[in-house]
């Protein structure tokens, strides 16, 4: 008879009846899809390319790429090109591709360019002339690692890099240590200088300026792609091992441009947005595809985190989109000089704080007549003045931030969540949304359901403590926004998509009985990640830490709300006593407990640990900022395995009081 989608919609899901199997909840889509598991509105474009076109020809001589002139030193307004002008420039851009040869497929077919560089309007550029010559980008981090640069070229074999002129050296470098040997051409934004026309030949690499390659061929042919043409493999950070490729195509960009016309939040053609998030993560590029479509406008920050604010208050986004960690910046700041704030008129900006968001959480309005008149619309400039929306993802937000942004911009604050195999977001909150911590309902793109995990005790037939129904389980994913997969890496894959298409997460997620949401509990795999969206591996952190002598047994925590780690430590006793020489001369009869409380070790740990972190190139966000150390060593009676693997989760729920603590005492460093 097949499945029968019932009639009564939650907040966030509709529960499609029938659709339960053995150790996996019932498959839940969005009320947004109707009765439809796909969505309802449909662009006219099948692809990017498409996407692009018709927008542009919609509106020729609107503005659509800013950057701020650099006008003696000082940077000045953002100058604009309009959609007809970027057109030009990328089809010229893809002309010269073509006339290089770029075009021409491997032995698979695939045709491939990577763009190493920071979010730039040359970015844009390039991403808009490959998707004319269905060119496959692969977008690189400006600060990637060199080993994983290299493993992504010689995974790909492509033949061109296009970068700015500080990292074609890095590339030159890389060629004469043997490594990147299929890059040919390296495409550089600015003027090329005979210096580096020398080097480039010395390592037999071609180097062109982007003036050259936009006047070689003024005339050309085009390869549009299809809708399942690759549109690019973005390659996860590698917090794992070695990083992987995921396979997205046009046909799952436009899949989610598609579901974000079917959500609560409206999408405009007056939109001003600004890109600084990293381009080379899927995100990135998909909200400017999105922007794209609608035909908004995009300025790009000036390359310098450290400025972005006066970057925000130039360009006067209307929508922005950033991270816990920027979010909390900007938090700290307002918050502070609110609560400074001196006087009488202090007093009343407090109160009216107040009463806003005594209103929000009462009835969940975010604008009020009087205070907003005489208070809070001053505060808008804070962020340009033009600011409608707040978007936020990559790791969760605390109800203090999210609901003070609510009221003192008087505007909506999306939180969303998904991945690079999910093409980006795939779950949002609504814009009012008052409970916090969650992750809110799926796109209406996707559909979702929740598989049991024994092992930690997460069942799809969980109930609360008042006995209503609360699933909880790994959090699988399907719809035409999934990946196809991970190139060449066909076992990652299987292990990742199974054969019925469902995208495994590796998140345990619930669902909340009273509104449909769904809430991330757990991670399945032992990888976390912290406040600023850095994933942290940390049973790689365990076995680097582990070669500290002083340490036997270690657990090493991150919580998604905080930026950096802590540890519970099991000592070495043995090796303690013989060689750590404390400052109160301790006997060999001293009981350990009274070691491991002493505040002299405690400090030698944690610089043991900087040390070794140091030694081991760690980045900062994987040093360990504070621990406890633990005198009694697990066993498989409590918190080992029988093969004495550590139970992660029972490590957490047993040290949560401490864990809670190392957090409130801020770290060491």
């Amino acid at each position: 008879m097949g499945v029968e989608v019932s009639r009564v919609k939650s907040k966030y899901t509709i529960k499609v009846e029938g659709s339960e199997r053995p150790g996996c909840s019932a498959i839940y889509r969005s009320p947004f899809a109707g009765l439809n598991s796909s969505c309802d509105y449909q662009s006219q474009a099948l692809t990017l390319y498409e996407s692009f076109l018709l927008s542009m020809k919609k509106r020729p001589n609107k503005n659509f790429l800013g950057v701020r002139e650099n006008i003696q030193g000082e940077l000045g307004p953002y100058k604009w090109q309009t959609y007809s002008e970027i057109s030009k420039l990328s089809h010229q851009l893809g002309y010269a591709l073509d006339y290089l040869k770029i075009t021409d497929p491997d032995l698979d077919g695939n045709r491939f360019a990577c763009i190493y560089s920071k979010n730039c309007i040359e970015w844009t550029i390039i991403d808009l002339a490959c998707i004319s010559q269905s060119i496959t980008t692969l977008p690189i981090y400006d600060v990637q690692q060199k080993e994983s640069i290299d493993l992504i070229i010689e995974q790909t074999k492509a033949k061109i890099i296009f970068c700015p002129e500080n990292l074609a050296s890095e590339i030159f470098s890389m060629k004469k240590n043997g490594l990147i040997p299929s890059i040919k051409f390296v495409a550089q934004f600015e003027e090329v200088n005979i210096k580096a026309k020398e080097e480039s030949l010395s390592v037999g690499v071609q180097i062109y300026s982007m003036r050259e390659l936009f006047q070689m061929c003024p005339e050309g042919k085009l390869n549009p792609p299809k809708p399942e043409t690759w549109f690019t493999i973005c390659y996860t950070s590698g917090t794992t091992g070695i990083p992987k490729g995921a396979i997205i195509t046009h046909k799952n960009v436009i899949s989610m441009i598609n579901s974000s016309k079917k959500s609560d939040f409206v999408w405009i053609e007056e939109e001003m947005y600004l890109s600084y998030l990293p381009l080379a993560h899927i995100m990135e590029r998909t909200v400017i595809h999105l922007i794209i479509e609608v035909g908004g406008s995009i300025g790009f920050y000036s390359g310098d985190l450290l400025k972005l604010r006066d970057d925000i208050i130039s360009l006067k986004p209307t929508m922005f989109v950033s991270v816990p960690r920027l979010f909390n910046r900007f938090y700290a700041l307002l918050n502070q000089s609110i609560t400074k704030s001196p006087g009488p008129l202090g007093a009343l900006i407090r109160k009216a704080l107040r009463q806003k968001l005594r209103a929000f959480e009462e009835n969940g309005f975010i604008t009020h007549a009087i205070w907003d008149k005489l208070i809070f619309n001053n505060f808008k400039n804070f962020l340009g003045g033009k600011i409608r929306a707040f978007g936020s993802g990559s790791a969760p937000l605390s109800k203090d931030v999210t609901n003070f942004f609510k009221v003192v911009f008087s505007c909506p604050f999306v939180e969303g969540y998904g991945q690079t195999e999910s093409c980006g977001g795939c779950f949002f909150t609504n814009k009012n949304e008052k409970v916090p911590e969650i992750i809110g309902g799926p796109a209406a793109n996707i559909e979702f359901k929740l598989q049991d995990v024994p092992e930690m005790d997460y069942f799809s037939s969980d109930k609360n403590e008042n006995l209503l129904p609360t699933p909880r389980g790994e959090i699988c994913i399907k719809g035409e926004n999934v990946t196809l997969g991970y190139y060449k890496a066909l076992d990652i894959t299987k292990e990742t998509i199974d054969e019925d298409g469902w995208l495994h997460t590796g998140d345990i997620g619930m669902i909340l009985p009273y509104n449909g949401a769904v809430k991330i509990i757990d991670r399945k795999k032992n990888i976390f990640k912290l406040s600023q969206g850095e994933y942290v591996a940390c049973e790689k952190l365990e076995n680097v830490y582990m070669k500290c002598p002083f340490v036997m047994q270690i657990f090493i925590y991150g919580d998604s709300f905080q930026s950096y780690l802590v540890a519970v430590v099991v000592p070495d006793e043995a090796y303690v006593r013989k060689f750590w020489v404390s400052p109160n001369a301790y006997q060999s009869e001293v009981p350990l407990q009274e070691i491991c409380q002493d505040k002299h070790f405690k400090d030698f740990m944690i610089e043991e640990f900087r040390s070794l972190a140091k030694d081991k190139k760690l980045f900062g966000f994987e040093h360990i900022k504070n621990l406890y150390i633990e005198p009694k060593p697990w066993t498989s009676n409590d918190l080992l395995t029988p093969t004495q693997k550590l139970i992660r989760h029972k490590a957490r729920i047993h040290y949560k009081s401490i864990i809670d603590a190392l957090y409130n005492e801020h770290g060491k460093y």
